[in-house]
């Protein structure tokens, strides 16, 4: 079955005006390491996923829906307020806390610490 084949996501792409400043915010500010970069396309590998970032001079900025799971939400909104990051309030969201933070060009995403 079809269902059987696609068993996992490989890439989340987000589309970027910027490249330059994309690369700097997560690799210097958040600390990701990139595998891949070039002024087209660059990659950053997490633990079961490829978060990909590809120019595009027509890229609006949004809410991305790319939601990372963390362990310490306070510490981790902290580290990032540190390094200059945009980073909203932590929200209780019944199911686990959350706060969005946002990058150089206005794309939004999350943060998530589930509830015990």
């Amino acid at each position: 079955m079809v269902q059987d084949m696609l068993n996992r996501v490989g890439y989340v792409i987000v589309y970027v005006r910027d490249m330059d400043s994309m690369v700097s915010f997560w690799r210097d500010k958040l600390g990701l390491k990139p595998s891949y970069v070039s002024s087209e396309w660059s990659e950053f590998p997490l633990d079961n996923i490829i978060l990909a970032f590809h120019h595009s001079r027509d890229a609006q900025a949004g809410h991305t829906g790319i939601v990372f799971q963390v362990d310490d939400i306070h510490e981790t909104v902290n580290t990032l307020r540190n390094a200059g990051v945009d980073v909203s309030e932590v929200r209780d969201i019944g199911v686990g806390l959350e706060v969005t933070l946002t990058d150089p060009e206005g794309n939004k995403y999350n943060l998530f610490k589930p509830k015990p």
